[in-house]
């Protein structure tokens, strides 16, 4: 039983060291002050913080200090680990989601890092966000099982004056969270367009898709609460599905 404690006790000082070298490789939040805007959250496996078109566009107190989380590290990095390889049903390059959303002078980015393997952790996303200025999320992640979206189920009807923005399915295929078919939930097709933008390491790059998609729908979302910011979120939920979309994103009807 000792030596069984033991190997226990060296497995998770191992594990916690790796975690603490991996999180001190994370680069520094740049300084800076809270731009104005609307705040959209965007939830992602991480973003490149240090791209300075995302950089200026992040939510910030009044210290300074990031409005986002990073729910795997726990901490306000929320770094994109994989250097904008993340696989596409889990929002492929983050940064590129981001820098989209980042365009102009109307939204304020609030970003949070999740494990897409963690069901509670998309949960813990949406609770997150329901503590701060933003009332819209931008989530371009989807899956086939129902039961990996429960639990983000269950924080989305619990948290219903928050508007989450998904990938629609393809067809007659069944994705979720978007086949859940939650009232403050907003799927999106694929527009007809692409542009280009920043990922990475600040790396141009085309973005198309269900990621331009749900990000497009968002910055259209800003634009509606910068008008009306008092708008609750089944009105918004309407008043994006009668604008319909346009040539990089289009209500799923």
């Amino acid at each position: 039983m000792r030596l069984r404690a033991i190997l226990l006790h060296l497995i998770v000082a191992t594990t916690l060291g790796v975690a603490a070298v991996a999180q001190g490789k994370k680069p520094p939040l740049p300084p800076g002050r809270d731009p104005g805007g609307v705040a959209i959250a965007l939830v992602t496996t991480g973003i490149d913080y240090t791209v300075p078109e995302v950089a200026q566009r992040l939510a910030r107190d009044g210290e300074g200090e990031l409005i986002g989380w990073d729910l795997v590290d726990q901490d306000r990095k929320p770094f994109d680990g994989s250097k904008g390889g993340t696989r596409a049903e889990w929002g492929g390059d983050g940064t590129l989601i981001a820098s989209v959303l980042s365009g102009g002078r109307g939204v304020r980015l609030v970003p949070v890092r999740v494990d897409p393997r963690d069901a509670a952790s998309l949960a813990r996303a949406i609770v997150f966000v329901a503590q701060t200025p933003a009332r819209v999320v931008v989530l371009a992640m989807w899956g086939t099982t129902r039961q990996d979206w429960e639990p983000l189920r269950q924080a989305a009807m619990r948290f219903k004056d928050v508007l989450v923005i998904v990938p629609a399915g393809k067809g007659a295929e069944a994705i979720y969270p978007a086949a859940l078919g939650l009232d403050n939930v907003v799927a999106v097709e694929q527009g007809t367009a692409g542009v280009d933008a920043a990922g990475f390491g600040g790396r141009v790059q085309r973005i198309s898709g269900a990621p331009l998609a749900v990000a497009a729908a968002g910055k259209a979302a800003a634009d509606l609460l910068a008008r009306e910011p008092l708008l609750d979120v089944g009105v918004l939920k309407r008043q994006l599905s009668e604008a319909g979309g346009g040539a990089m994103w289009q209500v799923q009807r």
